[in-house]
């Protein structure tokens, strides 16, 4: 059975004095129905995980920034037949959640993790919501 490898980018905003999260509510399998972070599969044209979470982010939620690997808070997940990193960041207070999606997601918004218990989310989210804070030394239950 050949490894699957995948990458996302996870976009955190400050709003109010807590953090927001940019997640999109999926259409298709896997996790239909779970709200998740932008990301998927690595193709042979990209050169690197990064690549990957960047190519999926565009192609998911038309969003092209300028980001760089290096500027990342990364969190990974490795199992015998899994690898998937996702890349995260900060974004500025007057970044807005896209308008126009793809097929993926029916829906797409800054969720304030606050209030992130009220929703079922794809494996792996909370996971990177800790890690996140953690390197932002902000606790969070």
């Amino acid at each position: 059975m050949r490894k699957y490898k995948g990458a996302g980018i996870a976009l955190f905003q400050k709003q109010d004095n807590d953090y927001t999260i940019l997640l999109g509510k999926r259409t298709i399998k896997p996790n239909k129905g779970k709200w998740s972070i932008p990301g998927g599969g690595f193709e042979k044209t990209d050169n690197s995980l990064f690549e990957t979470a960047i190519r999926e982010l565009r192609e998911e939620t038309g969003i092209d920034l300028s980001l760089t690997e290096k500027d990342a808070v990364i969190c990974s997940f490795h199992y015998p037949f899994f690898e998937w990193k996702t890349f995260m960041y900060e974004v500025d207070s007057y970044f807005l959640a896209p308008k126009i999606l793809g097929y993926e997601f029916s829906e797409i918004r800054f969720i304030p993790l606050k209030e992130i218990q009220k929703y079922e989310l794809a494996f792996g989210v909370r996971k990177e919501i800790k890690r996140f804070l953690k390197n932002k030394t902000i606790s969070y239950n």
